[in-house]
Formats: structure tokens, C-alpha cells, sequence
């Protein structure tokens, strides 16, 4: 289909119409669903969506069902719980081994060079302008404003 103006045109006129067929539904929908609530049918509807949603809003939905250090497959949620909190304890409290290697290296001593107001100069040249800022909220135009004022 070839991008005319009338074309643009009739899609926006669809689009809209659609919109409104949508909202229609969702409103009638909504309707149905509060003229239902109010029954004693309803009633009994209402507890059962607040215990799914108390169900949907705990931390784990998917795993209902996970294995044990031996291999054995736990089912109920309590125990489901309580391997999760070996498992994170385990974790938690073990070595690691990345902090002693860490530990293992040793300094190096080497020589720096100082820094020049030249590299300084270059180095805000070459930041954005705009949005950046750094850890203190400091902008750039702000540092650039520093930097060439008190040159010295």
C-alpha cells in the first residue's frame, strides 16, 4: 500500500474507530463484572480473585517444585521454603574465593605521571556538554566555567 495522504488519513479514521470499539468493550466488561459482584454468586467470585491475587503477589510464583542436595524432588511449600533457605545460607556463609585472591595480590609500585591542566583541558573538550554530571552533581559547563576562570 502506497504511503498517500489519504491513506494516512483513512488509517487514523480506522485507528480511532477501534480505539472506541475497544473502550466500548472494556467498559461493558467492566459493567457485566460489577452487576455479577453484586450477587451472592459475585461475593463468592470477589474471595476467590483476592486469594489469587494474595497468590500471584508472593516472591516465588514459578518454582513449586525444586530437588533436595540428594536429588530428591520436595513438593510442598514448606519444604520448597526451607531448601531454598539452606541453599542461601550455604551460599551466603561459604568462602569466596574471589576475596582471596584478592588478598594474594600483591601492590605493584610504578610511577605516575603527573596530571597537566592540558589533559584536563582535553578530557572536558571531549565530554557532552549537556546531561552528564559527575558523583558531586557538578555539570560540565560548570567545571569548563571553572577550569578556563582559575587557569592559574
Amino acid at each position: 500500500m502506497d504511503r498517500t495522504e489519504e491513506n494516512r488519513q483513512e488509517y487514523k479514521e480506522l485507528q480511532h474507530r477501534v480505539k472506541r470499539e475497544v473502550s466500548k468493550a472494556k467498559q461493558k466488561a467492566y459493567d457485566e463484572l460489577y452487576t455479577r459482584l453484586d450477587t451472592r454468586q459475585g461475593e463468592k467470585d470477589l474471595y476467590r480473585l483476592a486469594r489469587q491475587r494474595a497468590r500471584d503477589g508472593r516472591d516465588v510464583q514459578q518454582v513449586r517444585v525444586i530437588k533436595d542436595r540428594d536429588g530428591s524432588v520436595l513438593t510442598s511449600e514448606e519444604s520448597v521454603q526451607r531448601r531454598w533457605k539452606e541453599y542461601f545460607e550455604r551460599l551466603m556463609n561459604e568462602e569466596n574465593e574471589r576475596e582471596k585472591r584478592v588478598e594474594e595480590v600483591k601492590s605493584v609500585e610504578q610511577k605516575v605521571d603527573k596530571i597537566r591542566k592540558d589533559d584536563i583541558r582535553k578530557a572536558l573538550k571531549r565530554m557532552k556538554n549537556v546531561k552528564a554530571v559527575d558523583p558531586d552533581d557538578i555539570q560540565v559547563p560548570q567545571f569548563l566555567g571553572y577550569f578556563f576562570v582559575y587557569k592559574n
